[in-house]
């Protein structure tokens, strides 16, 4: 609707100035003919009424909320019989005709797709083709608008210069802001669709997808530094039953509130990914034994500390246990095998207990 706005407003400019034109200017008594006139004037009309009757239809259209699959072929064709009966009056061979001729395309295929838009531009220029040819042949008099045409060798108006460019700047000014609009359009969805796919859509951090390249840019990383790199395993405790007893919708809070306890533990540097149900990935880069303890007892404890509250007021306490692994001194192991090396630790972690981290390295760290 809002392109039948804008065309609606490019023909009434177009009216507008052809009244005044033949009203008011000595350009008409020397160039413009009284039959052609009549021509334009009934052109016209029927322009701004068309674009007045879509308008109508699109903003009813809006208001009860439905589509018509008639609206955009009828919009389509209407726009080039208009444009065609345009200029057909004033000169086929004008630089608006050419300017239509190739913007149109271009927004149309943005907005309706290459099939629609190719068939209606095939036509127009078939029609465009075929109206030059009966005109050459005599069968039909080009740009019946003029008793001559205001740019020749012999004649230079610069009244009908200065038209054609009022002409031209609208048009190209709507069809690129348009085409600048939509381009942004699709930059936001490509980045919608892009941080959907790497991204856990229920808490927002990285998705396993996205963790292991992110995981295995980290171990490359740490490998051609010699920096340690720490990799935790992180498991809810209990949460079957938290799901069995209060039901998923408290579930996702749970896993919703671990998630943003995480994020505030964790450095810029670091990264945190949920890699199915309710384990999530901690990666800790240039982090020695010492800092990932704290780290990890820093997460411990805020996830201890951040219950849920129930719809009947009282605290839905949460914990979490830890498998952590630290690579480091360049050691010749896959991303896999550490994930590995951190689940076996995780298992030791809930085996002794739960709300804990045991450590590959031999150490533990108990529950405070």
């Amino acid at each position: 609707m809002l392109l039948s706005v804008a065309l609606f407003a490019y023909m009434s400019f177009v009216f507008v100035w052809h009244l005044f034109t033949i009203h008011f200017t000595s350009f008409a008594e020397r160039f413009v003919s009284p039959e052609g006139a009549e021509v334009m004037s009934q052109v016209m009309q029927l322009n701004v009424a068309g674009w007045l009757v879509l308008i109508l239809w699109g903003a009813a259209l809006r208001r009860w909320r439905r589509h018509s699959v008639f609206y955009p072929a009828i919009f389509m064709s209407f726009f080039s019989i208009g444009f065609l009966l345009l200029g057909w009056t004033i000169g086929l061979y004008s630089p608006m005709t050419g300017m239509v001729l190739v913007g149109s395309p271009l927004v149309g295929f943005i907005l309706f797709g290459f099939p629609r838009v190719a068939w209606n531009f095939a036509f127009t220029v078939l029609v465009v083709l075929l109206l030059a040819w009966l005109s050459v042949q005599g069968y039909s008099v080009h740009a019946i608008y003029f008793v001559k045409y205001p740019i020749s060798q012999d004649l230079l108006s610069y009244y009908w210069i200065a038209s054609t460019v009022a002409f031209m700047v609208p048009f190209i000014t709507v069809v690129i802001i348009l085409v600048a609009l939509l381009l942004r359009r699709w930059a936001y969805r490509e980045a919608q669709v892009r941080d959907q796919a790497l991204h856990d859509p229920l808490t927002g951090l990285a998705n396993r997808r996205e963790l292991f390249v992110r995981f295995g840019n980290e171990l490359a990383r740490a490998r051609r530094t010699e920096q340690p790199l720490g990799v935790c395993l992180m498991d809810l405790d209990h949460f079957k039953r938290i799901n069995d007893t209060y039901g998923h919708g408290i579930g996702d809070e749970v896993l919703v509130r671990v998630a943003e306890v995480l994020r505030h533990c964790l450095r810029e540097t670091d990264l945190v990914g949920r890699i199915g149900g309710e384990e999530f990935v901690l990666l800790l880069p240039d982090t020695e034994l010492g800092g990932v303890e704290s780290v990890i007892e820093r997460c411990r404890a805020s996830i201890e500390r951040s219950p849920v509250t129930l719809e009947d007021g009282s605290p839905l306490l949460v914990s979490a246990s830890f498998g952590v692994v630290i690579y480091e001194n360049g050691e010749e192991i896959s991303a896999n095998e550490l994930i590995s090396r951190a689940d076996e630790m995780l298992y030791r972690a809930k085996a002794a207990g739960r709300n804990r981290a045991e450590f590959w390295s031999g150490g533990a760290v108990a529950a405070c």
